[in-house]
């Protein structure tokens, strides 16, 4: 007979952690009914059917750039500073002073392998057409899916896997601190003006001409693609700056 099978049940299932597993288990069984019930008797009409419909207000081709950037532009701003937050706290934790048992363990080991040849010839290939794929993005953010926080990530991509092809490659981080302050700035600023106007009242407001008859033109949806392309650099700048931070500290 085994030491587990001479110790008594009760001894080996925890009472505590059985009775907090079955709470749980009847507060989402819970919660589950009444969100089912109460589901039936919703309306059919949703708030995104009721942002359709105002959509040609932005003259904007892609319902959910006129959503984001425009409709919920103060979520867009909380997302932005998310993200300027984590890149700091990436930046801050990278950069704190490792222990010496640490360095010295990274000097005992041995020299990375270069990239190969085939790795090398493929980013120098890719790397182009990612950065022109990601402005593409960028650009067209309120014609079709995407903006600036995709077409953003899609550029520092291209520049992380240049770093990965060419071990001499570094992005300057005084550089990408101004990019992103800069287009961080521009950003708020250009909300603050839909807010201050009177035409528009509202944070990020689309205070720039913006026909209907434009519709699904790239020159379009007025402050919007200035929007994207700020958001876009900031995104990019930012992550950039993480993916160095990372290849700093390896």
């Amino acid at each position: 007979m085994s030491q587990r099978q001479r110790v008594p049940l009760r001894k080996r299932v925890r009472v505590k952690t059985l009775l907090l597993t079955l709470l749980s288990a009847w507060l989402l069984a819970l919660f589950l009914t009444l969100l089912l019930g109460q589901a039936r008797d919703w309306p059919t009409a949703t708030v995104g059917d009721a942002l359709l419909t105002r959509n040609a207000e932005t003259a904007s081709a892609n319902a959910v750039t006129s959503v984001v950037v425009s409709y919920r532009g103060f979520d867009t701003l909380g997302e932005v500073t998310v993200l300027f937050l984590a890149a700091t706290g990436i930046g801050l934790l990278f950069s704190a002073p490792r222990p010496r048992s640490e360095l010295s363990a990274a000097e005992s080991e041995s020299t990375p392998a270069p990239p190969n040849e085939m790795m090398i010839t493929g980013v120098r290939l890719l790397f182009p057409v990612l950065v022109l794929f990601g402005v593409y993005i960028v650009l067209h953010g309120h014609l079709s899916p995407g903006g600036g926080f995709q077409g953003g990530v899609v550029i520092a991509t291209a520049f992380l896997l240049r770093m990965l092809a060419d071990p001499n490659f570094r992005l300057d981080h005084v550089r990408l601190g101004w990019l992103e302050a800069l287009s961080g700035s521009g950003f708020v600023l250009l909300g603050l003006i839909g807010l201050i106007l009177t035409t528009t009242a509202t944070f990020l407001g689309n205070f720039l001409p913006h026909p209907v008859a434009s519709l699904g033109q790239l020159v379009s949806a007025g402050v919007i693609p200035l929007i994207y392309a700020l958001v876009g650099v900031k995104v990019g700048a930012e992550v950039g700056a993480i993916f160095q931070d990372m290849r700093e500290a390896a």
